[in-house]
């Protein structure tokens, strides 16, 4: 929500230029107020299961319905869904211990089109659903031509991975998990270990909402430790918001491609909406209008944790900057939750706010109800209308700004395309950015140097 003038702006220029960052200059070194301490990237992929029984469902038409209620599943199953086109998958109440994930694969190409043909699943803990069942058909589960949603999540839901599956010509969700249950502190009262991984999206809505909110002290529908990653996601002209998580912890949201989307939508749009803590990095976001992430921040608990935005790159927005952090006072409670501190580094931005509607930065910094934030290492070129700011300040907090560097073109940033966003040898931005000791790769995963990394997404 943008609450101040731009007369107020220029008003508080003393503050105003603690906030940016001078043409080809890097800033003075200032002392970091926030120690991340979350350590390098270490999500890996799971080891692989040994299947110990393999199941074969579906006839490949009409209605396929799975319950586990019904069926019990055994330790490490592999239940294959036969090749075809549903009217309807129906897959609920599989509930496995931890350390015996069941999974279902496709065998075959597994189609859902046509108006209100959808995937339904309800109360699972240990599962996968994985669409690399078979050789040669990279994303087996297949969701298009289809008016409505196309997944459908209700119930509880815990240690979850739905991965390698295509949307395309969806017109309301292609996933809905809209969890909002009272959060009592205890593990039966919040979701966890969600993993939405390696899928394509044209010509969609929104691809994931998990709901949740705060409300009168109250914390609805928690999320813990999810994942979104490695998702291509492009042609949407009125999609808006891509993912929406309105209350989670640990997200973990790295490796998206986000090209070509709301080019009739005008509203102030987080591309990625997320509201809790977590890790953004890694992520490709181009040609497109909106934020690519509004970081809305609160801690559940007493224990204040961090957003961290690093090695992303965001190019060619139509409207508006590269990301937002804030944080609203209501969703503060205390005994029951608490701020969250921001810090945004080593991205790579260029050529934002193309229709000079309002004022571009690497980041736009509002009220964040008692955290801080820390912004350095960023890169930056190309801000319309033009004045050089790496963080914008719309609220009280003042960014604590270091090592960051703008120029108004990409060749005076020592940038090679503005494809791979590669550095020159002799680029000013080249090994002059601060350590970042708890991020030891770049947006292409090669080695950044600890005592002197490149300041942007790219080494």
């Amino acid at each position: 929500m943008r609450t101040l003038s731009i007369i107020f702006l220029f008003s508080i220029s003393s503050i105003f230029l603690l906030a940016s960052c001078k043409k080809n200059i890097i800033e003075n070194p200032d002392i970091s107020v926030i120690v991340p301490g979350s350590g390098a990237d270490t999500s890996k992929a799971p080891l692989p299961i040994v299947y110990k029984r393999t199941v074969n469902i579906g006839t490949g038409s009409g209605v396929l319905n799975f319950d586990g209620a019904t069926f019990a599943v055994q330790c490490n199953d592999l239940i294959k869904i036969k090749g075809g086109n549903y009217t309807s998958i129906n897959i609920k109440n599989v509930i496995s211990a931890d350390g015996c994930p069941i999974t279902f694969k496709n065998d075959g190409l597994v189609e859902l089109a046509g108006n209100y043909n959808a995937m339904s699943l309800e109360n699972l803990k240990n599962v996968y659903i994985s669409g690399d069942g078979t050789p040669g058909i990279a994303k087996g589960f297949s969701f298009r031509d289809n008016s409505y949603r196309a997944v459908v999540i209700t119930g509880t839901l815990n240690n979850f991975t739905f991965q390698y599956a295509a949307f395309k010509n969806i017109g309301d969700l292609d996933i809905t998990f809209k969890y909002n249950d009272v959060y009592k502190g205890t593990e039966d009262s919040y979701s966890k270990d969600l993993r939405f991984l390696n899928m394509s999206c044209d010509n969609t809505a929104q691809f994931l909402t998990t709901g949740g909110y705060i409300q009168g002290g109250v914390v609805y529908g928690l999320v813990k430790n999810i994942e979104v990653a490695n998702i291509d996601f492009q042609n949407s002209p009125d999609v808006g918001t891509v993912v929406f998580m309105g209350n989670a912890e640990n997200y973990n949201i790295h490796n998206n491609k986000i090209n070509n989307i709301n080019t009739s939508n005008n509203n102030h749009n987080g591309i990625f909406q997320i509201a809790g803590n977590g890790r953004f990095h890694n992520n490709m976001v181009t040609n497109h209008q909106g934020n690519a992430i509004r970081a809305w921040g609160h801690t559940v608990g007493s224990t204040p944790k961090d957003i961290l935005i690093y090695n992303n790159i965001v190019l060619n927005s139509r409207k508006y900057s590269g990301f937002e952090v804030q944080a609203y006072a209501d969703r503060i409670t205390s005994g029951v939750t608490t701020y969250t501190n921001a810090i945004v580094f080593n991205n790579t931005c260029g050529n934002l706010n193309l229709s000079n509607d309002w004022q571009a930065a690497v980041v736009d910094v509002y009220g964040m109800s008692g955290g801080k934030v820390d912004v350095y290492n960023n890169l930056g070129f190309n801000f319309l209308p033009n004045q050089k700011l790496i963080a914008l300040q719309w609220a009280e907090v003042i960014p604590n700004t270091s090592y960051n560097l703008y120029n108004e073109t990409s060749g005076q940033d020592g940038i090679t395309d503005q494809t791979s966003l590669n550095l020159t040898s002799n680029s000013p931005a080249k090994y002059k950015g601060r350590p970042t000791p708890f991020v030891i790769t770049d947006f292409y995963g090669k080695p950044r140097s600890l005592t002197s990394p490149s300041i942007g997404a790219v080494e």
